[in-house]
């Protein structure tokens, strides 16, 4: 399907023979979420309003009228933004490390999306604060926010299917001599330290591979892309292999050569389900890490 936005409205044109359950079952729209569109009357096949299932042939289109939206309740912070990548869809920026991706319940004020909400603000964006998905609070790097509501549980099974890849540099403690490894132990949560996740053969399968770019001696420089999304993969699968993450005061040990964890979220890949075309969100390594290499 093609996919265009025209004020407040989603303009789709469809490529086959169908039905408009099965198009808004293909943007991964709930049965409640169907239901109000047809409710509300937000849906229209070629200019006229929409029937429940109505059938739809190729080249038709579909309109959806979308609500105005109003912002999230959380304060702004109108520190500037790093942005690595925007369009009407998508909003990709660069977090520093030491820094909260959403509140804890303790720091309410000054997170990423505190700073994301002052720039809505500022850019006239009316749409609530929505991260696809978050980094550790000293892991540096790019968040993808959506900035259409609508299109969140089409980006949330994206994300979830690892259509939207993530790929990471880091820098490990040790001498790895190995060009590239694939890490597979499953992960599950530790029973001692509710802060950790551990290596179990009861947890759930996780999916790492590594890729040495240059060793240092004393530490060295690794490139590592998810292939699933467990809590602190990357950090447990290195530290299994014993090199942790530099200065990982979880899973290893803290250094004075950094004073964070040595990890940078740096290259975000996805279709856009608007053009279906391939996009590439790159974030360079923060100096802290650079000084190292």
């Amino acid at each position: 399907m093609k996919i265009t936005m025209k004020y407040h409205s989603i303009q789709i044109q469809s490529e086959q023979d169908s039905d408009i359950d099965t198009l808004l079952q293909d943007l991964h729209q709930s049965k409640k979420a169907r239901y109000l569109l047809y409710q509300n009357k937000q849906l229209y096949l070629n200019g006229n309003l929409c029937k429940q299932n109505q059938s739809i042939t190729k080249n038709d289109e579909v309109q959806i009228h979308l609500p105005d939206e109003t912002l999230s309740s959380i304060p702004p912070d109108f520190t500037e933004l790093s942005i690595c990548y925007e369009d009407e869809l998508l909003l990709a920026v660069n977090k520093p490390s030491h820094l909260l991706v959403h509140s804890d319940g303790v720091d309410t004020s000054h997170t990423l999306c505190n700073r994301v909400q002052g720039y809505y603000l500022m850019q006239g964006i009316t749409a609530p604060v929505r991260p696809l998905h978050r980094l550790d609070k000293e892991t540096s790097g790019i968040v993808l926010f959506c900035k259409i509501p609508f299109f969140q549980p089409l980006l949330d099974h994206m994300m979830k299917e690892k259509q939207i890849q993530r790929e990471y540099e880091a820098i490990v403690e040790g001498s790895i001599h190995q060009k590239k490894q694939t890490i597979t132990y499953p992960i599950a949560r530790d029973r001692h330290d509710a802060r950790k996740m551990r290596v179990s053969a009861t947890g759930k399968h996780a999916k790492t591979t590594i890729t040495l770019q240059k060793n240092y001696g004393a530490y060295s420089w690794i490139h590592a892309r998810l292939f699933t999304g467990r809590t602190h993969q990357i950090r447990v699968h290195l530290a299994a292999l014993k090199h942790p993450l530099l200065s990982d005061s979880l899973y290893g040990t803290p250094s004075d050569k950094i004073h964070r964890l040595a990890l940078h979220a740096s290259l975000l890949t996805l279709q856009h389900p608007f053009t279906n075309q391939k996009i590439q969100v790159t974030c360079e390594m923060p100096l802290d890490m650079k000084d190292l290499l």
